[in-house]
């Protein structure tokens, strides 16, 4: 008995495909680059969080990015940096 079985044509082994790979690669290398943006530049979380929620998706950011926003906007630095950012995206 092989260990590869076919289904609908298709070659299985249990390991994820190239598309799932390709997508945990993408948000490894995202989270590297907010961590590092963070770590190297004059960046809030606030900031990351703000052009994550207005990076141009037809859908409305999650209610948890949009709370960490609103709490974040009652400090005066971060509310400039907020304001800054929805002024460029809009």
């Amino acid at each position: 008995m092989s260990v590869l079985s076919k289904s609908n044509g298709n070659y299985s082994t249990g390991t994820p495909s190239f598309h799932e790979l390709k997508k945990q690669a993408s948000f490894f290398f995202k989270g590297k680059i907010k961590s590092a943006r963070l770590a190297l530049t004059d960046v809030t979380p606030a900031e990351l969080l703000t052009e994550e929620a207005t990076h141009g998706n037809s859908w409305a950011p999650d209610n948890p990015t949009l709370g960490s926003i609103s709490r974040a906007a009652f400090e005066v630095d971060d509310y400039w940096r907020i304001v800054g950012i929805l002024h460029k995206r809009f």
